[in-house]
């Protein structure tokens, strides 16, 4: 029986990976299911690093290194949430996948641990620029451009609420003293603090990063831009670096 179950899910895998590796938007939805099958079939999430299930479907995830580039680290959702657009994700009680991100950050690669906590970022893509249509988060550390952003407008960035930095990228952004993301939902804020924002979240980039002020407040810096409401765009692995390379 364990034989034929471990045939079973090496043929899924195989099969999976092998549709996963045309362009597909769909191709991370395959594999998060394989990863499903696998852990239920043999107890080991493979191709997935991690698999955490919850009694609430929605709020159940996966770690994985992204099938089309596996030096990203990514957590998706089990449940087929398309991207933060989804409007269960703006509900009282919603997941906050960006505090499980954040929790999971040991899963990038081990050269990570050596880089401080505030160096750390989560990224998400709006649906006009990701390549998936599975929301996925992005984990990593700020890139030395996203990096420069932030140093150069903190004296501007309020506590609480957004700050238009003035930017032709046309980014928002705010800082929250905070330990870490269980009172701190970025999707949240972002819908509810940025004017415009929530009744457009399909195009809506979000960045979290990790943060230490000169006073010695540990905190976060939420950034955010709606897209459409200029014509510079970008993505999420522009404000992440996977192997975190400081």
């Amino acid at each position: 029986m364990k034989y034929r179950l471990a045939v079973l899910s090496i043929s899924l895998i195989g099969a999976v990976l092998i549709m996963s590796s045309f362009v597909s938007r769909s191709a991370l939805g395959l594999v998060v299911r394989a990863c499903e099958i696998n852990s239920t079939l043999t107890g080991s999430p493979y191709p997935c690093l991690k698999i955490v299930e919850s009694p609430d479907p929605l709020s159940s995830y996966v770690v994985l290194r992204e099938p089309a580039d596996k030096e990203r680290t990514i957590l998706a959702p089990l449940a087929d949430v398309p991207g933060i657009e989804d409007p269960r994700l703006l509900t009282a009680g919603a997941p906050n996948y960006f505090e499980e991100a954040w929790k999971e950050l040991s899963a990038i690669d081990p050269r990570a641990a050596k880089a401080s906590r505030q160096n750390f970022a989560l990224a998400i893509n709006a649906a006009s620029w990701r390549t998936q249509d599975r929301l996925h988060i992005h984990m990593g550390c700020e890139t030395p451009r996203f990096r420069a952003l932030l140093k150069a407008h903190m004296t501007e960035i309020e506590s609480g609420r957004f700050t238009d930095l003035k930017t032709r990228a046309g980014w928002w952004a705010t800082f929250h003293t905070a330990d870490d993301l269980s009172d701190l939902n970025p999707l949240q804020l972002v819908a509810d603090g940025i004017d415009g924002a929530r009744s457009n979240m399909e195009n809506v980039v979000v960045g979290v990063f990790g943060a230490v002020l000169p006073d010695g407040q540990h905190g976060f810096y939420v950034l955010a831009r709606i897209n459409k409401a200029h014509k510079s765009r970008g993505s999420a692995e522009d404000m992440i670096d996977p192997k975190c390379r400081l």
